[in-house]
């Protein structure tokens, strides 16, 4: 059922497209309508999550709303309810699908299905290298808002507190959890779907500014591939220990998009962008079409487009802040830079105006309930910082080795380009020029959520250079072999690190065929809003499997959540909890915990004298070496 509800919701996110953009082709369409779908679902669910809970209720109300409001819009317009054009020519064809947006779009899913909870040997479940961290966070977001039920979300790595990590990407995946689906594809299938529109979306956003397919595909090529010039640095290391090239594929984090001591840290997009941040990638998805709505609406200066445009971009906060906020100041620099050539200049103050409205109408309850209410007054939010992680390199060279070809050509590309284009560039710019002056969250390497913005628009413009280039090159000899030098330069980083996540896939255990169990009778027997003592490992299955709130979690995600001096004190609690017997009861008594969860986890991480500090209790439930105790 929550498969037949997802779909449904595309269909209807298509039938909506369809009406709405009737004059394009297809390919469009589609792509529009599973955005459309998509963003229904995840942010059309709150009202009535608000009212009845994440229940089955409130999703039943929202299908019944969205078919019932398309089906009066259609009605009233005198339409027909289904009537599906073929549209005219548009930039994607069959070659294009077949030749460049699938075949990325299956690495994507091949590294997705052998990283998510895959199933091996002995029951258990494991995970490739990217996501043997931050996924865990993400499956507890999952199955704690569909278990717990309860609106607004708690965060369940620290008891108390309200979740203001954007979340609605991991409620789309908790819609299907709840209807049924195993968590494993209640993950993975809007994933699936996900990534093909975010590929097919890229290679539309670059079209639409270049008006070249060459030049578009290999922007998304650039993209999707992605790396700077780290690659020369194991390529010379091979000639001294032949092995500095073959442990890319072996060490942890040790490649040519991820090498910390060579002061690489411009992560492959695939990698370590999209497959592990769920949020980052559904972000990506909404942002493309928010900027190409944008580029269209300014160009043609079309209110239509703008409202479309404003009703997207409101629903972003809670999606990926990052990619809103972003948006926002392309947004706004490209409201002032644009003015001046504006014909009539009161339509284009009106246009803007629709869309800021209907964007800020929507955003700002979200923005002042969650983001705000988080960030306000934490001085880990909102710093001075300059030069984003680099270390130790000369300013410039720092981005040259990183960004690679597209931080060298960014300049001429910026000269080459059209006067539209150099507009949004010098949004992008701004962005750039922010992230790298202030910190906007505490772990100082999210700002290149940011960056990657920019990059966007760099790799588009950049690729429209070289198709130029390559143009103008007609006739000389080594014209091809030129390009494919370029290509390479490109695209080898990512290549590299791509082949070392695909061999790391299931090589990460993560959860035994023993939590397994023990997450199961957790949550058939654990009341749902029960607060569960654990260790601070973030391999937990008692929150990441069974959707129970701990009394703290993981630093991974807690500390870096702004939650540092709570993390720390609540941490300093727990380990004098798990010290002895009294301790144990008085503090489970004091918070009101009935549950302690123990697992080798927790007897590493607090030296546990097991046999004294729980020899008057008996565990509940035992699967191997995992007990859970209940304290009256």
């Amino acid at each position: 059922m929550g498969i037949v509800l997802y779909i449904y919701f595309l269909f209807i996110g298509f039938l909506i497209a369809n009406r709405l953009f009737e004059e394009r082709d297809l390919y469009y369409r589609a792509w529009m309508g599973g955005i459309f779908g998509n963003v229904l679902l995840m942010a059309g669910i709150v009202p009535f999550a608000f009212v009845f809970g994440f229940s089955i209720v409130a999703h039943i109300l929202l299908a019944l709303f969205a078919g019932g409001a398309y089906v009066l819009m259609t009605l009233k317009q005198k339409k027909p309810l289904i009537k599906i054009n073929r549209g005219g020519e548009g930039c994607i064809d069959i070659k294009i699908l077949s030749a460049l947006i699938l075949p990325i779009t299956l690495v994507i899913w091949i590294l997705m299905t052998n990283h998510i909870l895959t199933p091996v040997q002995n029951g258990s479940v494991a995970s490739g290298q990217c996501t043997y961290g931050d996924l865990q966070m993400h499956l507890g977001f999952v199955t704690s808002i569909a278990q717990q039920k309860t609106f607004p979300p708690q965060y369940p790595f620290l008891a108390g507190e309200k979740l203001n990590y954007p979340f609605f990407a991991d409620m789309l995946s908790s819609s299907l959890y709840l209807f049924g689906v195993p968590l494993r594809w209640a993950v993975l299938v809007p994933s699936y779907v996900i990534s093909l529109l975010l590929v097919g979306g890229f290679y539309i956003f670059a079209y639409t500014i270049t008006k070249r397919k060459s030049a578009a595909v290999l922007a998304t090529v650039f993209f999707f591939i992605n790396g700077g010039f780290g690659f020369a640095y194991f390529m010379e290391g091979a000639k001294a220990d032949s092995t500095a090239f073959t442990r890319i594929f072996t060490d942890y984090y040790h490649t040519p998009t991820n090498y910390n001591e060579m002061n690489i840290r411009w992560s492959d997009t695939i990698c370590d962008m999209i497959i592990p941040q769920r949020t980052t990638m559904v972000g990506w998805c909404v942002l493309l079409p928010c900027l190409t709505l944008l580029y269209e609406a300014v160009k043609a200066s079309s209110r239509r487009l703008f409202i479309i445009l404003g009703v997207l971009a409101g629903c972003m906060p809670m999606i990926h802040t990052h990619s809103f906020l972003g948006l926002g100041i392309i947004s706004g620099v490209m409201l002032i830079v644009c003015f001046a050539g504006a014909g009539d200049k009161k339509k284009y103050i009106t246009d803007w105006a629709c869309y800021g409205v209907i964007a800020l109408a929507i955003a700002m309850p979200q923005l002042f309930y969650w983001t705000f209410s988080q960030t306000s007054g934490n001085s880990s939010f909102l710093n001075y910082h300059f030069n984003w992680v680099n270390e130790n390199d000369p300013y410039l060279w720092f981005y040259i080795k990183n960004w690679g070809i597209a931080f060298l050509l960014a300049l001429p590309a910026f000269i080459n380009t059209s006067r539209d284009n150099k507009r949004l560039f010098a949004a992008g710019a701004v962005i750039f020029a922010l992230a790298e002056f202030v910190q906007f969250q505490p772990n100082e390497y999210d700002n290149n959520k940011l960056f990657y913005i920019t990059y966007m628009i760099t790799l588009v413009i950049v690729s429209e250079l070289l198709v130029m280039l390559y143009d103008k090159l007609k006739g000389v000899k080594w014209r091809a072999y030129f390009a494919v030098l370029v290509i390479a330069a490109g695209t080898v980083s990512g290549a590299l690190t791509i082949g070392r996540e695909w061999k790391s896939g299931g090589d990460y255990r993560t959860f035994t065929q023993n939590d397994i169990k023990m997450a199961e009778y957790i949550k058939d027997n654990v009341p749902a809003d029960e607060v569960v003592l654990t260790g601070t490992g973030h391999l937990n299955p008692v929150v990441t499997l069974a959707g129970r709130t701990v009394y703290v979690g993981s630093s991974l995600y807690v500390y870096f959540h702004g939650f540092t001096s709570e993390y720390s004190s609540r941490k300093a609690e727990v380990e004098e909890a798990y010290s002895s017997y009294s301790e144990l009861v008085s503090f489970c008594r004091d918070k009101n915990i009935s549950y302690v969860y123990v697992s080798d986890n927790e007897r590493d991480e607090f030296s546990l004298n097991e046999n004294a500090v729980f020899a008057s209790l008996e565990p509940v439930y035992t699967a191997g070496n995992n007990k859970l105790y209940y304290i009256k």
